[in-house]
């Protein structure tokens, strides 16, 4: 028994690990403070705007879509969520046909303009 006890008391209970920051790695001795400005001039500053624009244009269409999925979800009849697929992506998800699209001349888009803008009655 007297083993046993002195066995707990000789264990130490260890320390939690900490966890690292992945974004700002640990410095060692050779690594200097100020920051390398080498690669930064690697690509024009405008192709650069260019893809961070993309790229976030992604990363909201994709929300968007996710968005709109949840809502279908959330209805509580299937043809409700149906409707608001229909009505939110199918645009988004699939560019038009050529063939679906309605062009139409000038004038009709002056007698459509006409209509929208007076008061028939």
């Amino acid at each position: 028994m007297d083993d046993l006890a002195k066995l707990e008391s000789d264990v130490k209970p260890k320390k939690p690990k900490k966890k690292r920051n992945k974004f700002f790695p640990k410095l060692s001795r050779s690594d200097s403070i100020e920051p390398s400005y080498t690669n930064l001039w690697t690509r024009p500053y405008n192709v650069i705007c260019r893809q961070r624009y993309r790229n976030a244009g992604t990363k909201q269409r994709a929300q968007f879509i996710k968005e709109i999925e949840d809502h279908e979800i959330l209805q509580t009849h299937a043809l409700d969520g149906v409707r608001i697929h229909r009505e939110f992506c199918n645009v988004i998800l699939s560019e038009a046909a050529p063939e679906n699209i309605i062009k139409i001349c000038e004038k009709d888009r002056l007698r459509i303009h006409y209509i929208l803008t007076n008061d028939i009655t």
